[in-house]
This record gives structure tokens, sequence and C-alpha cells, in this order.
């Protein structure tokens, strides 16, 4: 792998990205909480046994996908945070970036002797 020297546009651009890809999973959110509401309201209102072989009825078959579905809505939360927190540390890093490239920018403006001292000499 070539080692380029750091470019702070490609790490903006990352950011936006990421922004812009939180800010989608978050407004999934919403529709995700509606959605499991009304499929629990229909757990609800389904029949709580039926008189077939099978020991698992409608209700409580809709209410165990009521709860995987819920932990699922759960898990991504967590994952659009962490995603959150990347792009937080990310926009750190470009912070640090910056910093170190005007000291380096300075060390280079004072190491090289200026036209005036060179006159006075």
């Amino acid at each position: 792998m070539v080692h380029r020297p750091p470019d702070s546009g490609l790490l903006s651009n990352l950011i936006v990205h990421e922004k812009e890809y939180t800010k989608r999973i978050s407004a999934l959110f919403p529709i995700s909480h509606a959605a499991l509401a009304y499929l629990s309201a229909f757990a609800a209102a389904s029949p709580s046994a039926i008189p077939s072989s099978s020991s698992v009825s409608l209700a409580q078959t809709i209410a165990t996908i009521v709860d995987i579905l819920s932990g699922t809505d759960g898990a991504l939360q967590l994952y659009n945070k962490a995603v959150e927190n990347w792009r937080d540390q990310l926009a750190r890093l470009i912070k640090l970036e910056q910093d170190i490239a005007a000291i380096l920018r300075d060390r280079e403006i004072s190491s090289v002797p200026t036209l005036s001292l060179l006159a006075l000499r």
C-alpha cells in the first residue's frame, strides 16, 4: 500500500456521508415503532387458543415475532449510535490533522530565512 499524506478532503467527505447514513437509519425508527405497535395490536386481537394439534397459538407466534423484531430494532439503534460515535471520532481526527498541518507549516515558515534578514547581513 502506497503511503500518501493525509487528505482532509477525503475525511470530510467520509464524515458527510456517515452523517447522511445515520440520518437515514434514524428515519426508520418512527416507522419501525409504529409497525411494531400495529403488529402487537394484531397479536392481541388474534385468537389465543387454536383447537388444532399445534401447541402454540397464533397470538403467541405473533408476540414472539414482535419480541424478535423489537430486539432487532434495539440492535439497529445501538449500531446507529456506534456509527454516530465513529463520525464524532472522525471529526476529532480531522481537527487534529488540521492542527498538525498548521504546526508543520509554522515550522517551515520559521526555518526559512526571510529576505529582510538576508538584506541586513
